[in-house]
């Protein structure tokens, strides 16, 4: 296995990654190009690699990869493709720190070595915030995704040393931006610069707003804070996030198919809305039969209408 450099910032999606990645990619001396997720996508749990030209056609229609002018030279076996993207990623002596949101236990499988950035939001916000993104249609379904990424972290920690991470809550990032900053550049092996704070001038994300912060004490219904606990309460205790105090609930049949159902019916008109009924469908029934070449037309599709509404 090669060695080489890189330091992963793991946090489930809405955990504050994007605000991270601005501030770090402003130190003189770090790239952070931000998310990178199809690089590991498509390894197996037990670290099986991805058959190369299958890796290569799903890699044609994959927005984010297109978006990093990465150069796929098919010569090369998955492994050493992979590698080839991080050092067309690496400048000079500056260290590259990848987002990634899923799957962190797998990334060991090809970077033994690395070091990583572990970034933990309140999934009582996180569930809230996926709303308002289309990924689900109630908290209850709206938790799923950071309850996935915490456990893979969950595993992620079994496989590698205490000095291989270090641990950042975004709420004590927005709280307290400055120490935190300083803390994560001596894990680095850099120093703090103010630079990092520069990130308003030349993006649309705005300085650390204290008021982002457990948006959930007021924002959330009782109810809906029960369901994000019944899911996630293991988890944030040991995360060090204090529950609600609130009694745990229990979801009956009836109660699990409503909520079931009304998360798919706001996921298929929140996406009908965005892409179009003709594009949605075309996408959705093409991937269904097996329609190879009229499914990538509407992945490229739906791919520049992500693109342009992207923040």
């Amino acid at each position: 296995m090669k060695e080489i450099n890189v330091v992963f910032m793991c946090g489930a999606l809405r955990s504050g990654s994007s605000l991270m990645h601005l501030m770090l990619n402003h130190h003189p001396k770090v790239k952070n190009p931000g998310e990178f997720d199809f690089l590991f996508d498509l390894v197996s749990d037990e670290g099986a690699f991805p058959e190369i030209n299958l890796y290569h056609d799903w890699l044609s229609t994959h927005r984010i990869f297109h978006s990093k002018s990465l150069v796929i030279d098919k010569s090369l076996a998955y492994e050493d493709l992979i590698f080839s993207f991080v050092q067309q990623l690496t400048e000079g002596d500056s260290v590259l720190v990848l987002n990634i949101h899923r799957g962190f236990h797998r990334i060991p499988f090809l970077f033994s070595n690395a070091k990583y950035i572990h970034l933990i939001r309140d999934p009582r916000d996180v569930a809230r915030s996926s709303i308002g993104m289309g990924w689900a249609g109630n908290v209850y379904y709206g938790v799923d995704h950071w309850v996935n990424s915490e456990q893979d972290w969950k595993h992620l920690e079994a496989k590698v040393s205490a000095n291989q991470f270090f641990q950042v809550h975004f709420e004590e990032l927005i709280m307290s931006p400055k120490p935190i900053l300083s803390e994560v550049c001596g894990f680095l092996g850099l120093g703090y610069s103010e630079q990092m704070m520069g990130y308003t001038d030349n993006s649309t994300y705005s300085k650390p707003d204290a008021s982002l912060v457990n948006q959930w004490k007021v924002k959330l219904l009782v109810k809906e804070l029960q369901y994000v606990e019944f899911k996630a309460s293991s988890l944030m205790l040991d995360l060090g996030y204090e529950l609600s105090g609130k009694p745990f609930v229990s979801i009956g049949t009836v109660e699990g198919v409503w909520l079931k159902v009304t998360n798919k019916i706001f996921r298929v008109r929140y996406a009908v809305k965005k892409y179009g009924v003709g594009l949605y469908f075309k996408e959705r029934f093409s991937r269904f039969f097996g329609l190879v070449a009229v499914n990538k037309q509407a992945r490229i599709a739906i791919n520049g209408i992500n693109k342009r509404n992207l923040k």
